[in-house]
């Protein structure tokens, strides 16, 4: 297959962070939209005094930390400390696990589908929460007149509307596989979003969806979920619409000449995409300009080039510096390192 000129974006969480995404707190404070680092203590203080909080931090205390209970005697903030480095992708893992898994007793498995419905319910309140500002309008106002043109697509791993939502109102653009996206701008979210639902059997994009569609960033989506009618079990096979992203997106990366990386760090829990890049690498003429932006972006790039066969990594560490640089910016960068 010949590649043109198209590029094919990814959008990580690291994105809309970078960018400027926040919600106020009370005192007049600001809470970061959270990476890795923050999740467990932006998740919970968003998520509320709510039945499926209280779910979620006793699952993590048992199953994370071998408490037997909550310690009631610490404080919200002390908690939350606790569950700071508690792996998002391998609580989705084990929860995908242990559901399907013939060892999982009955009573376990309907205990990980119970904290799997209270973890989507919540994605969807608390990354609700996280609206457009000044800044992520200027930065991907920036970003799309410096960068995007008509074949271009862009590839969202988030859950949340950050990036959409700060489109100028000009652009006209839709969700790739569940809407007409001809002559509009393509964004692919192959995990699902907030503002998804599935109604009378179909994904449709809504303002409010009290059971948004989540799929678990897990190397487990291919496995098939029974009984997935309520939309909140977390695999591929849950929904034809979701399964043509992921094909979309692959043919997109067969096809882009090259593939930028934008705040996306490759965690090692979604090997299932690893090897949807993998298959679409072999399936090259010759293989993508690889460009990483991120604060990390010299230890991604010594990941990626020992794990792909990769022709290059350009590497920015800062979105600013990126969106400065401009499209033509970064077809330098890529030819000189190129031809180094």
């Amino acid at each position: 297959m010949a590649q043109g000129r198209k590029i094919l974006y990814f959008i990580g969480a690291g994105a809309p962070r970078a960018a400027g995404a926040f919600v106020r707190q009370q005192g007049g404070g600001r809470l970061s939209i959270p990476t890795q680092a923050e999740f467990w203590d932006a998740f919970l203080r968003l998520a509320g005094a709510s039945e499926a909080r209280r779910d979620i931090e006793s699952f993590l205390f048992r199953y994370f930390l071998g408490y037997a209970r909550v310690p009631a005697r610490a404080s919200p903030a002390k908690r939350r400390a606790m569950l700071k480095a508690i792996d998002v992708e391998e609580v989705f893992t084990f929860l995908s696990e242990r559901s399907k898994a013939p060892s999982s007793s009955v009573q376990l498995k309907q205990y990980a589908d119970r904290i799997w419905r209270a973890l989507v319910s919540q994605v969807g309140k608390v990354f609700s929460r996280f609206q457009p500002n000044r800044r992520t309008r200027q930065v991907v106002r920036g970003f799309h007149e410096s960068h995007i043109r008509a074949r271009d697509a862009i590839v969202s791993f988030n859950y949340d509307t950050v990036f959409e939502s700060s489109l100028p109102g000009a652009v006209e653009w839709a969700y790739s596989g569940i809407e007409d996206s001809t002559n509009r701008l393509r964004v692919l979210k192959p995990h699902g979003s907030i503002n998804w639902e599935r109604r009378n059997g179909i994904i449709k994009r809504v303002t409010s969806a009290s059971t948004p569609i989540i799929v678990a960033p897990t190397h487990l989506k291919f496995i098939q979920s029974a009984g997935s009618a309520n939309g909140a079990t977390g695999y591929l096979d849950d929904a034809e619409e979701v399964r043509t992203v992921w094909t979309e997106m692959e043919r997109e990366m067969r096809a882009a000449k090259t593939l930028v990386f934008i705040g996306y760090s490759f965690p090692v829990a979604d090997l299932y995409f690893s090897s949807v890049l993998r298959t679409a690498l072999s399936g090259r003429d010759a293989p993508p300009a690889v460009v990483v932006v991120n604060p990390d972006a010299v230890a991604i790039a010594q990941r990626l080039s020992a794990r792909f066969p990769l022709r290059q990594v350009v590497k920015y560490f800062a979105l600013d510096q990126f969106v400065d640089a401009g499209r033509r910016g970064v077809q330098r960068a890529v030819d000189v390192d190129g031809a180094a």
